[in-house]
């Protein structure tokens, strides 16, 4: 902390007033890491992936760590979908891969309790079919929680992906949008450990309650080399104004953000002018 510059001052229409409280506080200037990686060429490669595993361990000092400093205050990757662990998956269902952007991927938080599982994953399933899509099946998303911390074992979801395909041969934009509505309406019974972290026809996003160097070691696909990406954006979070929890995780499902905004001095001023 730069505690020598503490000289800061509130300023009203009259006279200027000494600021009240810890002064450093105007002064420092912190927040979340987040980043982004890609080709110009926009080829898919698995180096992408590796690097924004890289980069995110990078930024562990940009995010916040519960006092048992193994819970982070979460961490994660967006990345565009790993073709080729899916081709392998729809290979050991007797199935051919679709065409890019003709299937979707939703990734999904889920209860331990057996029968709250069966039950959220039946919702999902109905959802789905209610909105004119089908369900191809789920993928239990291979994961090592030996990495968590306490506090993440804790609260630690069920995660699946469950995948899915339009019998109307919807694809891209209108595929998404169609998944957006159906991730909306299973939105309405969601809850810290029932959760959808992404729902897309391009896109996934891997997070959790993790520090930035161990999120490649919980999600296993990220250091799979058949994961071949063509982006991938990266993100630590440091909590301010709310627990941290594994839905709240960063990147969201459209992006990540540096949530922080720093206008306390500008704030005070407004409140005493």
């Amino acid at each position: 902390m730069n505690k020598d510059k503490m000289t800061q001052q509130v300023t009203t229409n009259s006279q200027p007033l000494p600021f009240q409280g810890q002064k450093w506080l105007v002064e420092e200037r912190d927040a979340c890491g987040v980043g982004f990686i890609a080709y110009k060429d926009g080829r898919a490669a698995h180096s992408i992936v590796a690097q924004a595993v890289t980069a995110l361990g990078c930024m562990e000092h940009r995010g916040g760590c519960s006092a048992d400093r193994d819970t982070g205050d979460g961490s994660g990757i967006m990345a565009s979908l790993p073709v080729k662990i899916f081709e392998q998956w729809f290979e050991s269902q007797g199935k051919t891969l679709p065409p890019q952007e003709s299937w979707g991927v939703g990734m999904v938080f889920m209860h331990l309790e057996e029968e709250k599982y069966q039950a959220e994953k039946a919702f999902v399933e109905a959802t789905i079919a209610k909105h004119g899509l089908t369900v191809e099946g789920w993928r239990v998303v291979p994961i090592n929680p030996g990495v968590l911390g306490e506090q993440a074992k804790e609260n630690q979801p069920r995660i699946e992906q469950v995948v899915v395909t339009s019998p109307e041969g919807l694809t891209g934009d209108e595929l998404d949008r169609r998944l957006y509505i159906a991730r909306s309406e299973v939105g309405k019974r969601l809850d810290d450990f029932f959760y959808i972290c992404s729902f897309s026809c391009r896109t996934v996003v891997y997070k959790g309650m993790v520090r930035a160097n161990v999120l490649s070691e919980f999600y296993q696909d990220l250091t799979n080399p058949d994961y071949e990406a063509t982006f991938a954006l990266y993100h630590r979070r440091f909590s301010t104004n709310t627990m941290p929890k594994w839905p709240l995780a960063q990147p969201m499902r459209m992006l990540g953000h540096n949530g922080e905004i720093n206008t306390l001095l500008g704030n005070i001023n407004w409140m005493a002018s």
